[in-house]
């Protein structure tokens, strides 16, 4: 029996050191990095009004448009004097070469007294931040209505920007 109880513990000694040799030979470790980017916040401010100018209604009502680009151009019998007109611009600033998009109000009204007149904002969509910082034009749509009421009609509206 001692024998056997030898052969045993030669048996179970040579069993266990066997898995633990079988054990770390499959087994491997490696180190892995992470990494993470902080972006500056990005930020908007307003600089030049959208200014549609000085204009005539009459009877029939039309719009006002002025471009991102600055020129402006009429629809209906809505007659525009003067050359006091805008595109508006906003300018962006966050981490240099980042991309962004856009968010334009689907429209506001600008008022004088109680009247009022629509007003759709247009632009571009995205901009790339080169150096961080961008202008972004803007123009708009001016609705004007049969018979507007005259005075001064002002409004505001809000963009929205944010990384893509």
């Amino acid at each position: 029996m001692t024998k056997n109880l030898t052969r045993f513990s030669v048996l179970a000694v040579a069993i266990a050191a066997f898995s633990t040799f079988s054990a770390s030979a499959l087994a491997a470790t490696a180190t892995g990095t992470a990494n993470a980017t902080v972006l500056t916040p990005i930020a908007i401010a307003a600089g030049t009004a959208l200014n549609f100018g000085t204009l005539a209604g009459n009877a029939s009502g039309g719009t006002v448009v002025v471009s991102a680009a600055g020129a402006r151009s009429t629809t209906g019998t809505v007659v525009v004097t003067g050359a006091a007109f805008s595109a508006g611009s906003f300018t962006v600033t966050g981490t240099g070469s980042s991309t962004f998009a856009v968010t334009y109000p689907a429209s506001f009204n600008v008022t004088s007294s109680g009247n009022t007149m629509a007003v759709a904002v247009t632009g571009a969509a995205t901009g790339t931040l080169s150096g961080g910082t961008v202008s972004l034009p803007v123009g708009g749509t001016l609705t004007v209505g049969a018979n507007q009421a005259a005075g001064s009609y002002t409004g505001t509206y809000t963009m929205t920007v944010e990384y893509n």
